[in-house]
């Protein structure tokens, strides 16, 4: 097995929402997903995708993009972006996947996973959406509550994760908006990585070829921080065996 991440599909089989308006690289942006995902992974690997999947608003709209997705190589483990409006409540989202007969997808909110492969070893993979920062221009009084309680579904998922734990385990830490701020200055969302040992985050959201946030590798208390947008990285999934190897 092999883990791969790839984030911001941006999906839309069933919603009028062409992604070319934002640069040409987008113009059929699904077929080059498609394209390289079936180049490289295979139905034994892991496929990480950190949030903005689909522009749908509803689980039914939203129907087409899961199952374009669960057509792709491999396991995957959705995470939500702040885009996917159509993400429910896990229940109503694992029933979705039973009426559709889709057996290859999991959704990471308030929970974690353990994964194990003779090659790479346990692997735990927690995770929430994020939020933006306080010195970010966009924010708003509003987003104190947002931002306060996505620190504490990391923590949740994260002590889900403890749960799960066996020695010698790696942990992923998926996050869909950066974990840090543009000044790539520690955050609570990288103590609490640190706490719990991490060995990998990865995130998306970024999308400006100009942001800091192209730093990718960057180490925050020695934790790599790999942006893994589709449009920031060619549409390439990013393979994670190196940072997870003993």
């Amino acid at each position: 097995m092999s883990v791969y991440c790839l984030a911001d599909f941006h999906l839309s089989n069933q919603v009028d929402k062409p992604m070319h308006k934002f640069g040409e690289e987008w113009l059929d942006h699904d077929l080059k997903i498609k394209e390289n995902l079936q180049r490289v992974l295979t139905d034994a690997d892991l496929l990480l995708i950190p949030g903005d999947i689909s522009w749908a608003i509803n689980l039914q709209e939203a129907k087409k993009d899961l199952v374009f997705i669960s057509e792709l190589p491999g396991k995957k483990i959705l995470l939500r972006g702040n885009h996917d409006y159509w993400w429910g409540t896990l229940s109503k989202n694992y029933r979705a996947m039973a009426k559709w007969q889709i057996e290859n997808i999991d959704f990471l909110q308030n929970n974690a996973f353990r994964v194990e492969d003779s090659d790479l070893g346990g692997l735990l993979i927690a995770g929430t959406r994020g939020w933006i920062f306080p010195n970010d221009p966009k924010w708003q009084k509003s987003d104190r509550k947002i931002f306060e309680r996505e620190i504490q579904r990391l923590a949740l998922s994260l002590s889900q994760a403890e749960k799960l734990k066996q020695p010698g385990d790696k942990l992923i830490v998926m996050t869909h908006f950066p974990p840090v701020n543009q000044q790539l200055a520690i955050s609570e969302f990288t103590k609490l990585m640190y706490n719990h040992q991490a060995d990998v985050c990865v995130f998306g959201h970024i999308h400006h070829r100009e942001s800091p946030y192209q730093l990718s590798g960057e180490l925050i208390h020695e934790i790599p921080l790999i942006l893994t947008s589709c449009d920031q990285v060619g549409f390439q999934p990013i393979l994670l065996d190196d940072y997870l190897k003993s």
